[in-house]
C-alpha cells in the first residue's frame, strides 16, 4: 500500500507540474502550432505519468493517424487517456460541464480537451470544428466508443455517436487502438489477471487504482491497426468497422 500512496502523490504533483508549464508555455507559441504543442508536450508528459505510475507500454504497429481523424479504442480504467496519450499525438473529448470543474477543468482547458455539448446536433458541429482544427496540426481526436470503462474480459458494443463528426467525411478516418496489461510484475498475464487494469461500475473507484498501483510494474501492450477511411460511410457503417477492427487487434486478449 505504501507504493501506492507514494506513486499516487508522485502523479498528482507532475499532473499539476506538467499542466502548470505547459499553461505557460503554450503563449510563446503561434494560435497556428499551439494545438501541435499541447500534443507533443502531453505526449512527453503521458510518458512520464506512466514511468511514475508502474507502467511500461509496448507498441504494436506503425499507423500514425493524419488529417481529421478519431482514434478509437477499448476503455479500461482510469488510465486510459495516459496510456493511448504516451503513444499517439491525440486531444481528448470530455462533456462539456467539465471545463467548470475545480482544478480538473482548469486541467482539461490547459491540455486543450474539446468540449462536447449535451445538445447532439450542437455537440456534432462544433466536434466536426474542432476535428478539422486539430487535424491540421497533426493532432487526432480520442474517443471510447464503448461509452464506459469495463474489466478488460470483454469489448462492448460501439456507440455511434463519437463516429457522426467524421461520417462521409473525405478526408476523415478513423484509427482503431486495442490496449491491455500482458505482464504483471514480469509474469504474462491471463485473462483473470488483465481484470486489475480495468474498471466496473460494481467496484469502488480508488479500489480498482489502488489495486494496479500497488504492482510493481505493469507492461501494457498498445495495438494499433490501420485507418478506416470516412468517405461515403454513415456513422453506424463506421461504428461497426471500428468495432470489428478493435476486436481483431484484441485477438486472444479477450473472451470470445
Amino acid at each position: 500500500m505504501l507504493r501506492a500512496r507514494v506513486r499516487a502523490a508522485r502523479f498528482a504533483w507532475a499532473l499539476v507540474w506538467e499542466t502548470s508549464k505547459l499553461a505557460l508555455l503554450v503563449h510563446f507559441k503561434p494560435e497556428s502550432d499551439r494545438a501541435r504543442y499541447r500534443a507533443w508536450r502531453q505526449e512527453r508528459a503521458c510518458r512520464k505519468f506512466c514511468r511514475i505510475l508502474g507502467i511500461e507500454l509496448v507498441s504494436v504497429g506503425g499507423a500514425r493517424p493524419s488529417g481529421s481523424t478519431v482514434v478509437v479504442a477499448n476503455h479500461l480504467g482510469l488510465a486510459d487517456p495516459w496510456i493511448l496519450a504516451a503513444v499517439l499525438p491525440v486531444a481528448f473529448a470530455a462533456k462539456a460541464e467539465m471545463a467548470g470543474w475545480p482544478v480538473m477543468g482548469w486541467i482539461c482547458r490547459t491540455v486543450g480537451i474539446i468540449f462536447v455539448e449535451r445538445d447532439r446536433r450542437l455537440a456534432a458541429a462544433r466536434f466536426v470544428e474542432e476535428l478539422r482544427e486539430a487535424g491540421k496540426s497533426g493532432v487526432s481526436v480520442l474517443v471510447f466508443p464503448e461509452g464506459t470503462t469495463g474489466d478488460g474480459r470483454t469489448i462492448r458494443t460501439f456507440k455511434t455517436a463519437g463516429f457522426a463528426a467524421v461520417a462521409g467525411l473525405e478526408d476523415g478516418s478513423v484509427l482503431p487502438v486495442y490496449h491491455n496489461a500482458v505482464r504483471i510484475n514480469g509474469a504474462p498475464t491471463t485473462i483473470d489477471d488483465r481484470e486489475i487494469m480495468g474498471w466496473t461500475p460494481e467496484q469502488p473507484m480508488m479500489e480498482s487504482v489502488f489495486g494496479w498501483l500497488r504492482q510493481k510494474s505493469i507492461t501494457v501492450e498498445v495495438r494499433i491497426g490501420e485507418p478506416i477511411a470516412c468517405a461515403g460511410m454513415d456513422r453506424k457503417e463506421l461504428a461497426a468497422l471500428a468495432e470489428q477492427a478493435v476486436r481483431e487487434l484484441a485477438g486472444d486478449l479477450v473472451e470470445g
